[in-house]
């Protein structure tokens, strides 16, 4: 696998975007000592790179890293914006796999590793994790063969606090990124039953939740002064979508799930405004716009999955088994695909998506 460095002259060209000249009337960039991130397999760096997944070459929702590279190769745009910022290489404050069986017969052979809770590390962004609800995609109690452990986001800022002496420092630059979550769910749930509209209102609900929690225990009780907050992305527009084969099945899920992400960026863009110690991200149009305008990103596909989703080359059926040797036939290690699988992105989509934050931090002379 091409390994993408920070000296790209798309992302130096993209970061520098912007940039105001110096002056004695500029305000110094913050130093930050750390980084914090909350959220679910979008900046998950590792939370299940043990047992099998790690047996399996994989660990993280992407293309991912050979082991013997993965120290110093960011393939997560946590990860890369970490590094920008000299933090060095984040990790995964808590890892772990539970597939609610145990050890009872029949259990697969490494979806059972203890948890696992490390408080240097500050990255507690967990793939299938909701805003608040614990039982996320991916959970034994929600996904069949199951092993997540989906901590819900409320959960992961408790534990950092927790283990932090219940505030920031106010010298971390905190980034928030989820809800996807809790969009797939509901749209998953909807029918005769649960109706669009209940779906609706309960994104909202989870938006609103999420806003609360930056704005009391992260900004406000909480002490941080600088998070970024992110905004879920265009899912509409994923492989899962858009490779449905019935169209008329495709256009009405493609505007259920897309109703259920612009009403839940709303929500928590109107509650959650950008301030001096706020910043937000639009991943949702810039998402779109590259789907639109594959070329405009150096992007060669944006209609399929590079990994190859079968078995017996990829178990897992998911980009967390993904890795250089189960691509798919003719990809190859140069092509820019934004996707890994059906919705998560691939390194260099993160690469772009990191881009974005940087950029921003930059215009907001946080970076």
């Amino acid at each position: 696998m091409r390994q993408f460095k920070f000296g790209s002259a798309l992302l130096m060209s993209m970061v520098l975007v912007g940039c105001s000249g110096g002056g004695s009337d500029v305000p110094s960039k913050p130093q930050f000592t750390s980084q914090v991130s909350f959220g679910d397999s979008l900046s998950d760096v590792g939370s299940y790179q043990v047992g099998l997944a790690a047996a399996l070459g994989g660990g993280q929702f992407t293309i991912n890293a050979a082991s013997s590279v993965k120290a110093f190769t960011p393939t997560n745009w946590t990860e890369m914006t970490s590094l920008k910022l000299g933090l060095g290489m984040p990790c995964a404050a808590q890892t772990g796999l539970n597939n609610n069986s145990g050890a009872a017969p029949g259990t697969p052979a490494g979806t059972v590793v203890p948890v696992v809770n490390t408080t240097t590390c500050t990255n507690y962004a967990q793939g299938g994790a909701r805003v608040t609800i614990p039982f996320g995609v991916g959970h034994p109690l929600v996904t069949a063969g199951g092993f997540a452990l989906t901590v819900p986001v409320v959960t992961q800022i408790a534990n950092h606090l927790g283990s932090h002496g219940g505030s920031f420092t106010g010298t971390e630059l905190v980034t928030v990124m989820a809800g996807a979550n809790d969009v797939f769910i509901q749209a998953g749930s909807v029918g005769v039953a649960y109706p669009a509209a209940s779906a609706v209102a309960a994104v909202q609900t989870a938006a609103t939740e999420l806003a609360t929690q930056i704005n009391t225990n992260i900004i406000g009780t909480g002490g941080a002064t600088h998070v970024v907050v992110i905004n879920v992305p265009d899912i509409a527009g994923t492989p899962q979508v858009t490779t449905i084969v019935d169209p008329v099945v495709r256009a009405q899920t493609a505007g259920l799930i897309d109703l259920l992400v612009t009403t839940y960026n709303a929500t928590l863009k109107a509650a959650v405004p950008d301030s001096a110690k706020v910043l937000n991200i639009d991943a949702y149009t810039a998402s779109k716009d590259e789907v639109a305008n594959p070329g405009k990103y150096l992007l060669t596909n944006v209609a399929v999955t590079a990994c190859d989703l079968a078995a017996p080359s990829n178990p897992l059926a998911s980009s967390l088994a993904c890795n250089a040797g189960n691509l798919k036939a003719g990809v190859l290690s140069t092509d820019h695909y934004l996707f890994a699988d059906n919705v998560h992105p691939t390194p260099y989509g993160h690469l772009l998506f990191a881009t974005y934050v940087l950029q921003g931090m930059t215009n907001k002379g946080w970076y």
